[in-house]
């Protein structure tokens, strides 16, 4: 992988940010795989037409002018992809099962940035993605097994807030669809209250039907040389593991909790950073960065608080897919909304309160609102996942709950960078 040199700023600012009107677009990139799964350099392109266009000849052009000419009799269908490659064996290594692909390519991506050109057979300008591995752009694809992909279709190309960093190792060649991970981070405490110091943890959650043993996968956070070999255990289907970095100080803090181990010799920063598994061949298997900033639940820094994740099939990276959870966190075990109690959440300037009808098909949602704001609504259920979303507005909202099965969720409202929250009992 190559750095892109500081030369190629002013480039970046001269070239046009891209073509409204152009039908073939890129949405995905590929610019710097986990060294355990490295795909090489690559870069997805789409027909947003319904009309099949021919790209023979056409050209795949980084900052440094290197140019691949896209082989002659290449069609792309309406409503098609084609994944442009820099290096087939590397590719198929980790995406041996997609066929609509072109290559190799030998189009090299900087780590840091650089400027992704679509020309047409004429060599005339169709669009361009200027990216970087800073500011609004996500991060999880710097490295960390994920990979570059477009939100809007229609929006700005050159828009850092447009792309998100989607599943591990991405999804070439087709359109985007909820990560169906068998293991991830649930929950992360990384800055104890000094009152209530549990140090260091991390959550791994089994989302399958089926025990998997994970003895001899590892730990790191961003720093590859901190590393903690996992013993051999098995986490139970739907079940949890939770790994510490001071046993000693978690068991005062969760006397209660038996499926543990530890301890890792590094922690997870205050300040945000990345948790990273790898399966015992060495490869990465999970990965997501977080952040102690908003939109990032704050209260997990250093307030008593963890961080929780709402969806296993959402985007790990962004801080809407997280929650503070329970005071001092729910390890080893699902979040319980009933965690609650006691401590429910409100704020000066926005709460609500609900009144629910005797066959619970309904409830009725009266926000308030001191900005006259909008709000969004999430139902979670124990396992924390989101199972209805949909926005509110000052005054009653009635909300259909009568596709839920019985049972206890957490129903949290989100105006701007501020959340509340209640449990009800669907019954």
């Amino acid at each position: 992988m190559r750095l892109l040199l500081p030369l190629f700023i002013s480039v970046f600012i001269l070239i046009s940010s891209g073509n409204a009107f152009a039908q073939v677009i890129i949405t995905e990139i590929n610019y710097n795989s986990d060294s355990t799964t490295n795909s090489g350099n690559w870069v997805e392109l789409y027909n947003k037409s319904s009309s099949m266009v021919d790209i023979s000849d056409w050209k795949i052009k980084n900052a440094l002018n290197v140019i691949y000419n896209i082989p002659a009799g290449t069609q792309l269908n309406g409503l098609s992809y084609i994944v442009v490659v820099q290096d087939l064996v590397k590719f198929n290594s980790i995406h041996s099962g997609v066929t609509n692909k072109t290559g190799p390519s030998s189009v090299d991506f900087g780590n840091s940035g650089d400027n992704v050109q679509l020309l047409n057979a004429s060599s005339a300008f169709v669009i361009s993605v200027n990216y970087s591995d800073s500011a609004l752009w996500p991060r999880g694809a710097d490295g960390f097994g994920r990979t570059l992909e477009l939100e809007d279709y229609n929006g700005n190309q050159n828009d850092g807030g447009n792309w998100f960093d989607g599943c591990m190792f991405g999804s070439p060649g087709v359109a985007y669809s909820p990560c169906n991970p068998d293991l991830v981070f649930s929950e992360l405490n990384y800055n104890s209250n000094p009152a209530m110091d549990a140090g260091d943890w991390i959550e791994i959650h089994n989302t399958t039907s089926a025990a998997i043993n994970i003895g001899g996968y590892s730990l790191s956070d961003s720093k590859d040389s901190n590393t903690y070999l996992i013993p051999n255990v098995t986490i139970p289907a739907g079940g949890y593991r939770v790994l510490c970095n001071d046993v000693t100080k978690f068991l005062t803090r969760h006397p209660g909790i038996t499926n543990v181990n530890g301890a890792f010799t590094f922690g997870f920063k205050g300040k945000g950073e990345a948790a990273r598994l790898y399966g015992a061949d060495g490869k990465l298997k999970f990965a997501f960065l977080y952040d102690n900033k908003l939109p990032w639940p704050v209260e997990a820094d250093s307030l008593g608080f963890t961080l929780e994740l709402l969806d296993i099939h959402g985007k790990m990276d962004e801080a809407s897919n997280w929650f503070k959870g329970c005071l001092e966190g729910s390890p080893g075990v699902a979040f319980d909304p009933g965690c609650l109690d006691g401590i429910e959440e409100t704020n000066s300037t926005i709460n609500f309160s609900i009144q629910q009808t005797l066959v619970s098909t309904t409830l009725n949602i009266n926000y308030i609102s001191n900005e006259n704001k909008s709000a969004e609504i999430m139902v979670v259920d124990l396992l924390g996942r989101v199972v209805i979303q949909t926005k509110a507005e000052t005054g009653m909202n009635q909300l259909n709950i009568s596709n839920l099965a019985n049972g206890i969720y957490l129903i949290r409202l989100k105006s701007g960078n501020i959340s509340v929250a209640k449990k009800f009992i669907k019954q």
